[in-house]
This record gives structure tokens, sequence and C-alpha cells, in this order.
């Protein structure tokens, strides 16, 4: 489909098209202006219910306990805001620690599990030198995961 043809073939999208560009233009009648115009009301009756008539500036007193009011909101949201990121920051760095020792801890025990596959196997060839046939060593081999108790240890010790 070419992009011309985007603007044809759909008219759905036509039309949402157009009333979004009339939306835009500041046509009165639809919703997203009709709720600016009701939001100005509301402003309005606001202003007039609690500080006097519409228009009515507030004291310079007045402004200043409410910068003061905000800076002391904004200085406890900065508190807040540090305290959470250094928390997550100890939060990322026990993660890290943990998956650092899980990942020490596997290759441990995928090295100790090779060098135990390699015991049994010159364990096998010298008795079948010594024997002259086949033998068969019922030694189960090490695991090369780690279980379910190693990782709940790891992770409870961090």
């Amino acid at each position: 489909m070419h992009i011309y043809d985007l603007e044809k073939s759909s008219a759905y999208y036509g039309q949402a098209q157009q009333e979004y560009r009339k939306e835009e233009r500041g046509g009165q009648g639809y919703p997203f202006w009709n709720h600016m115009n009701r939001a100005e009301g509301i402003n309005d009756r606001y202003k007039k219910g609690y500080g006097g008539e519409a228009g009515e500036e507030d004291s310079e007193d007045d402004w200043q306990e409410k910068l003061k009011k905000w800076d002391e909101e904004m200085e406890r949201i900065r508190r807040e805001n540090k305290r959470e990121s250094e928390r997550i920051q100890e939060e990322r760095l026990r993660k890290r620690r943990i998956q650092k020792k899980l990942w020490e801890k596997l290759a441990l025990k995928k090295y100790l599990a090779r060098q135990d596959e390699i015991m049994q196997m010159n364990e096998k060839i010298s008795l079948e030198r010594a024997v002259g046939e086949d033998v068969y060593i019922e030694k189960a081999p090490l695991s090369k995961s780690l279980s379910v108790a190693e990782i709940m240890a790891i992770c409870s010790e961090l």
C-alpha cells in the first residue's frame, strides 16, 4: 500500500482526522473545548468562594506563606526521593552481590564436576587396562548445577 492510498482507504481514519482538525482549530461544541470552558467556570467559582471576588489578588504575606509551605513541601519530597533512591541503589548492589556469588558457586560446581568426570574416566581406563575388558563404574557424576538449598543459602547470607 502506498502512502497516498492511506488517506483514501479508511473512512474511519479520514473522519477521525477531520474531527481532530476541527477540534484543533478551536471549534466550539467539541468535548475538549466543552471541558475547558467548564473548567474555567469552576476556577472562577473557586476564586469567588475562597478569597473574595474573581480576579482579586492575594496579599504579599499570603504569597510568602504559600511559598514557604511549598518550599517545605519540596524539601520533604527531595528527602523522600533521596531515601528512596538510596534504598533502590542498596537493593541493586545486593542483587549484584547475590548474582556474583551464584555465578562463582556455579563455576566451582562445574569445575569440580568436570574434575570428577576426568578422575572417573582415568579410573575406568586404568581398570580396563588391568582387567583387559570393558568396565562399568556405578558411581554417579557430581552435579553441574546448583541445588535449591544452595541457592537459598547464598540468597539468605547476603
